[in-house]
């Protein structure tokens, strides 16, 4: 009877997984129109280096504005095997992510409170947005949490097979971000003091197993970058650095993020759920998880210190930044709930009608949100950044930058003209991904050079250009962003559309300039190299031309 049992619960257990399976599939196929600009900037990298121009975004220009090394070497894989980046690197995401958090929750929760788990992760507003995103994002996610399963079943006993685990994906973890090291190093600290005191005998190989092959997989690619790009950073580090003058607007972003995917408030259900009843042990349970999780808890502190200055950066809107910490501290969190009653969820002086209610509520939140961020913001909340621009409106967005791209295209061909086009750009992705013959200049992201002073006005790399994308009024006047007469140039394409990010009915005009008369002017080829040509004051003008 026992094992037909356990039999019948496995198989319905395995029916659930299914189920989120499907409904985790159907909603990334809904969410699956929208890609995040920065995405095609990792795979113009990703596709030069599949092609043989290195890795990089112009050939022959050594500079990485690669947030996350490992995800344009993924995709690259990914575009050599397939011929394709955006829909292979996003499938590849997603069936990742899910078999991950699969693999830690049955590792680590057996089948105790799969469909919290489920609604919480596989049907997470922010983790669907950011699998269609096509960025780093469920990448890091993935790593993170089969690291912290192989750290579960390294507490409970030696094993070289979980010990080597661990360290590879704490390497993985480090190249797909290197803020991740805020957390990864403290939950290093903590298996290792943990591994060393559990055995007498090589204790020291032990260590070596967990330090070594993550160690190798991060200096290796620092090695290697130094020598290739003469630099370990990516240029958003200079170009985008942290600002702690907005710590305020930060920390309230993160509790809204604890707030919106559930965590605060299954917190504070536990709490009151919990509180002085008579067969829970809340304060024992609190204390353990902290003692069984203290690696997590000093890096999850030491990231929460950093992302007062980043979390609410360009580009970190619906939460990228701190939604690959979400699998790890929803597991953390339901190990605690299921420590405090030996009846765990349905537990606590509600029992089962509190959990029905739980579960009820946060599918009703999970589906709110789905449609919310499809027709009203991308970024829920009040902080944040677009918080009113809408999913919709965001693949509208895109369609404009890739219009343009054609229109560029079509206008050059008409040229005659047997060189590459400079293209200077406001923003590097689908757009010069479209273009793929073409040399990319922008206001510092992909032309940050460390000894030539790049911003949206460097007069030598828009001078120099064949085509100036502007976005007004965003980005000021149209003079200020060509820093000329718009009438001395020809405008080959223009759209409007809805104010991007402002609740208001006014309009953005998204336009393309073509500068017959570019001047020559050159970058370094290397982030480090020095000024080639003093930066010009005016373009100069043809002969026979006032």
């Amino acid at each position: 009877m026992s094992s037909l049992g356990t039999s019948a619960k496995l198989s319905k257990a395995t029916q659930i997984i299914i189920a989120f399976a499907i409904a985790n599939i159907a909603l990334y196929s809904w969410f699956s129109g929208f890609i995040a600009e920065d995405a095609y900037i990792v795979y113009r990298y990703s596709e030069n280096l599949a092609n043989g121009n290195g890795l990089v975004f112009n050939p022959g220009e050594y500079v990485s504005a690669l947030t996350s090394p490992l995800h344009s070497l993924v995709v690259s894989g990914l575009y050599y095997l397939t011929g394709e980046s955006a829909c292979t690197n996003r499938c590849f995401a997603l069936g990742l992510h899910f078999f991950a958090t699969l693999y830690a929750f049955r590792s680590l929760l057996k089948h105790q409170g799969m469909m919290l788990f489920g609604i919480m992760i596989w049907l997470s507003p922010y983790a669907i947005f950011w699998t269609a995103g096509g960025l780093e994002t469920m990448y890091l996610s993935s790593f993170l949490v089969l690291a912290f399963a192989a750290s579960n079943h390294c507490n409970q006993s030696v094993s070289a097979r979980h010990q080597i685990i661990f360290s590879v994906c704490l390497g993985l973890a480090f190249l797909t971000r290197f803020d991740s090291c805020l957390v990864t190093i403290p939950l290093w600290f903590q298996v290792a003091s943990r591994q060393w005191n559990q055995t007498d005998s090589r204790k020291l190989i032990g260590v070596l197993r967990l330090l070594l092959p993550g160690l190798v997989i991060a200096l290796a690619w620092l090695i290697s970058a130094y020598g290739y790009y003469h630099d370990i950073f990516p240029t958003s580090v200079y170009h985008k650095p942290a600002r702690w003058d907005h710590q305020r607007t930060n920390v309230l972003y993160m509790i809204q993020f604890g707030l919106l995917t559930g965590l605060i408030p299954l917190l504070c259900w536990t709490v009151i759920n919990h509180y002085r009843h008579e067969h829970s042990n809340l304060k024992r349970a609190g204390q353990r998880i902290m003692m069984q999780h203290w690696g997590l808890v000093v890096g999850g502190l030491l990231f929460a210190s950093y992302a007062t200055g980043t979390a609410t950066a360009h580009m970190m809107f619906s939460y990228r930044m701190l939604l690959p910490y979400l699998p790890l501290l929803t597991l953390a969190l339901l190990q605690m709930i299921f420590d405090i009653h030996p009846k765990g969820l349905s537990g606590g002086r509600y029992g089962n009608a509190g959990t029905k209610l739980i579960i009820s509520l946060a599918l009703l939140v999970q589906a709110f949100q789905f449609y919310y961020i499809d027709q009203h913001s991308v970024n829920p909340g009040r902080y944040g950044e677009y918080t009113n621009l809408s999913r919709q409106n965001y693949m509208k967005f895109m369609e404009i930058l890739a219009e343009q791209a054609t229109a560029i295209d079509k206008h050059w061909q008409q040229q005659g003209l047997q060189r590459l086009p400079q293209v200077h750009v406001y923003a590097a992705g689908i757009l010069p991904y479209h273009l793929e013959q073409s040399k990319v200049v922008d206001w510092g992201l992909i032309s940050y050079r460390k000894n030539v002073k790049v911003n949206a006005a460097q007069k030598g790399l828009l001078y120099s250009s064949d085509y100036i994308i502007t976005l007004t009024p965003r980005h000021f006047t149209q003079k200020h962003q060509l820093q000329q007469d718009p009438h001395d140039l020809e405008l080959i394409h223009e759209k409007k559309l809805a104010h991007f990010d402002h609740a208001d009915d006014k309009l953005e005009t998204f336009s393309v300039f073509f500068n017959p008369y570019p001047i020559e002017y050159a970058l370094p080829n290397y982030v480090d190299g020095p000024e080639l040509m003093p930066i010009p004051d005016r373009p100069a003008k043809p002969d026979g031309m006032e």
